[in-house]
């Protein structure tokens, strides 16, 4: 009896210990980033959505720079991933890059987790199907109104180095000294650099100054190639090229009037020379 009270007693808190568990992978599975380039104009904007319904999207032009980010209906998102799990090109284990021959339209590049497993797919837009195109679009329409971000900072983006690139930046950052890879422990001491690193491609916020000011140290006392908005991290993880990002443009401050040695008004000049008459 007493046996199968400890039986019972192990089991409830194995059930406890997965129910408080922290939900990682459960929320990576459900989280989907993607770029959109137009090829005639060379534009795009980025997109992001996660299945409890927070979004957000940037988008940049050469006046311009916006984002935005909130919630939206979880049934367009729940839509949307439908669309996403059930795309041959996104399943497709040969076809990750479809041919763009002749091709004008919008271009797509899209990371999202199938089978627990991080893809990266670049296709023209239109040929994810109808079904696709359609989802996305109410989920773009949704986020395209949602309130202009200003709390964040700026945002970290990372992207694997790999083939010629990565032979120019050993080439480059070896030049004269050794470059050594950043163990993973090390990384993990600034969350936001570690973070951009396991899911490339995705704009991880820098929430306030304290949070940036963290990584650029980093960046120092490793002495990473690059400048502070535009740096690699050779890591044993792999080589990445991590950039920040504003959130918005800044505005230029103008630089203050120069004032000059103080002249009286003419008028009271004349009137002191009268006086001396």
């Amino acid at each position: 009896m007493k046996r199968l009270l400890l039986i019972a007693a192990l089991a409830a808190f194995a059930a406890a210990l997965a129910a408080f568990r922290p939900y990682d992978q459960g929320a990576r599975s459900k989280a989907a980033w993607m770029t959109v380039s137009a090829i005639k104009t060379g534009q795009e904007y980025y997109l992001e959505v996660a299945q409890d319904g927070q979004a957000i999207m940037r988008e940049e032009t050469s006046k311009s720079l916006i984002t935005r980010r909130g919630s939206i209906k979880p049934q367009l998102i729940k839509d949307f991933f439908r669309e996403i799990e059930n795309s041959e090109i996104i399943n497709s284990q040969n076809i990750k890059r479809s041919k763009m021959v002749f091709y004008r339209g919008d271009l797509l590049r899209v990371s999202a987790y199938i089978s627990g497993e991080l893809t990266r797919t670049e296709a023209p837009l239109n040929n994810f199907g109808e079904a696709f195109s359609y989802a996305f679009s109410e989920v773009r329409k949704a986020v395209a109104v949602l309130p202009q971000e200003t709390a964040v900072n700026s945002f970290l983006r990372a992207e694997p180095v790999e083939g010629e690139e990565l032979d120019s930046f050993r080439a480059k950052a070896e030049a004269g000294r050794e470059v050594k890879n950043i163990e993973t422990e090390d990384l993990k001491k600034v969350k936001p650099l570690l973070a951009a690193i396991k899911e490339p491609y995705r704009l991880v916020p820098i929430e306030n100054p304290g949070a940036l000011k963290e990584l650029q140290d980093f960046i120092s006392s490793r002495q990473l190639y690059g400048l502070r908005a535009l740096f690699y991290v050779p890591s044993t993880r792999g080589t990445y090229k991590c950039q920040l990002l504003d959130v918005q443009r800044k505005q230029a401050v103008a630089p203050a009037p120069q004032k000059g040695p103080t002249r009286k008004p003419a008028a009271a000049e004349k009137t002191k020379e009268k006086t001396k008459r």
